[in-house]
């Protein structure tokens, strides 16, 4: 058993419904009582280009807006985009774990060139990637997949490219990553991360709404509910 856990990357081209593939697959595990912390970021879409982020923050269900093509006072301008101060802030805390082995799955909704640039959350990415970590969760576009690979100097992360995988294999590997974790960690007392709604999150699709009370015909990785006695 390895004191780090491993790194899964959903990865796919631009507009390649990343955000969505990782929804889904955390709505499976939704009622699993996971302590699951870290940002996802729904997009939005204005004349038929992204023209801004929402951030969520997992363990809180609290949201800010994240970046916006509009300028703003305060704002941090990578890019097109004008990164709000409040955004910014949500994200920073949600990635600042003050104790990884408290967390059974850390999410980061996107690693993208902008850390690569060294600014956004590249300095969450740096300290991170320096701890024993939980199993962690990245969305990447495709083309920058080696490099940020690289970048962090991932070992043997697991690539999940959404034109090929499936949501349900790939939430059951996730699940067996928290498992291996849990099994070399102590388990403190959880208190299950609230996870995202639909209003949350722009009203993405989730794959099951009722993780909770799956049936005998769900793999058994996601009958078992993870408590404090496991």
């Amino acid at each position: 058993m390895r004191e780090t856990a491993p790194v899964f990357i959903i990865t796919g081209e631009q507009g390649q419904c990343k955000t969505t593939f990782l929804y889904q697959v955390l709505g499976l595990m939704t009622g699993l009582d996971l302590r699951l912390r870290g940002v996802i970021a729904p997009g939005h879409v204005r004349d038929g280009r992204r023209s801004g982020f929402t951030l969520v923050d997992l363990a809180t269900g609290r949201q800010e807006m994240l970046c916006s093509t509009d300028p703003s006072p305060g704002c941090e301008v990578h890019g097109r985009f004008c990164f709000r101060p409040e955004g910014l802030a949500l994200g920073r805390r949600a990635l600042s774990l003050q104790d990884t082995e408290e967390t059974d799955l850390l999410v980061i909704d996107e690693v993208g060139r902008f850390e690569l640039q060294g600014v956004v959350w590249a300095g969450q990415l740096d300290r991170l990637c320096t701890l024993p970590h939980p199993p962690m969760v990245w969305t990447v576009r495709r083309r920058l997949l080696d490099t940020v690979i690289e970048r962090w100097s991932l070992e043997d992360p697991v690539v999940v490219d959404v034109g090929a995988a499936g949501v349900l294999s790939t939430a059951s590997d996730v699940m067996d990553a928290i498992w291996e974790w849990r099994e070399t960690h102590p388990v403190s007392p959880i208190s299950p991360a609230p996870f995202i709604n639909r209003h949350a999150a722009g009203d993405l699709p989730l794959m099951a709404d009722a993780a909770s009370g799956v049936g005998a015909g769900t793999p058994s990785i996601f009958r078992r509910r993870y408590t404090a006695s496991d």
